[in-house]
């Protein structure tokens, strides 16, 4: 099962509740099929007994700009790459390598900026969905060492309400690869309603959400370069996460390395307590 696939059926399971009953019955359809088939619209239309505009309707409420991305994703799983393993580790080194490539120094500015932003702030919300939650995690975990308060929030009416209740002194970032995770956007959007610094880091160039948005870090897209399910889409999230890591420690290395030390000496002493 590929990190799309995983992503959809996650999407669909927290809007579940919301659907209509016509969504229900094509929501279970995708939850439950294990057959590669025709997934065009017109003849998924004709299998559940529902409309087209029906289809398009359930796409976006999971969170996409339509069916035709649903679809797109959703096949990937039953895509199988026809190669030796040789050549296809050959070609998941190569994707990777060109995925680092578009990490350039012209992200360097953004960084140093958001790292300001990162001090400064009092608390720092991180929304994230799918994939992009399980990269925001990592990115939560390593900035809580160094002394940070990070929480991650990873579902959509959570996210609304704590966008209503942020500050000024707090700093909220936001998480999508596709840029189109709409309960992301919708409570970035509301925490800068509420004058709150918002952060935005998505592989999306074709949206013009430096307006919307505070700041808005772009790394390297993985599609066009990954081979289907066999490439993360969390791997830019995760090297960018290494890069804001990097610069942050070094705005006051030997404070931050002592916090760090402070936290790994409390988790050791944790875990010694409960093995005695």
């Amino acid at each position: 099962m590929n990190i799309y696939f995983q992503d959809i059926i996650e999407r669909i399971r927290i809007h579940y509740k919301k659907m209509t009953n016509t969504e229900r019955v094509i929501a279970d359809f995708f939850l439950t099929n294990t057959e590669k088939m025709e997934f065009t619209a017109k003849a998924m239309a004709a299998r559940l007994h529902v409309s087209e505009p029906a289809m398009t309707r359930f796409s976006k409420k999971i969170g996409f700009s339509g069916y035709r991305e649903f679809q797109y994703l959703y096949e990937i799983n039953f895509q199988v790459i026809q190669c030796d393993k040789e050549e296809l580790i050959r070609r998941i080194i190569d994707t990777y390598q060109n995925i680092l490539l578009h990490f350039d120094g012209g992200i360097t500015g953004q960084v140093s900026r958001f790292c300001e932003s990162l001090s400064n702030a009092d608390r720092i919300y991180i929304f994230a969905l799918g994939s992009s939650a399980c990269a925001a995690l990592e990115f939560k975990l390593r900035f809580m060492r160094l002394g940070l308060l990070v929480e991650l929030i990873d579902n959509p009416h959570m996210m609304q309400m704590q966008a209503v209740l942020t500050r000024p002194e707090d700093l909220v970032i936001g998480m999508s690869i596709s840029g189109e995770t709409e309960a992301v956007l919708d409570a970035l959007r509301t925490a800068e309603y509420h004058h709150t610094e918002t952060v935005f880091i998505t592989a999306n160039r074709r949206q013009n959400f430096p307006v919307q948005f505070s700041q808005v870090l772009t790394v390297p897209a993985v599609e066009g370069l990954s081979l289907g399910d066999n490439i993360s889409p969390q791997l830019p999230l995760l090297i960018i996460t290494d890069v804001i890591y990097s610069l942050f420690t070094g705005m006051d290395s030997k404070y931050r390395t002592a916090l760090f030390q402070d936290t790994l000496t409390a988790i050791g002493k944790k875990k010694n307590d409960l093995q005695e």
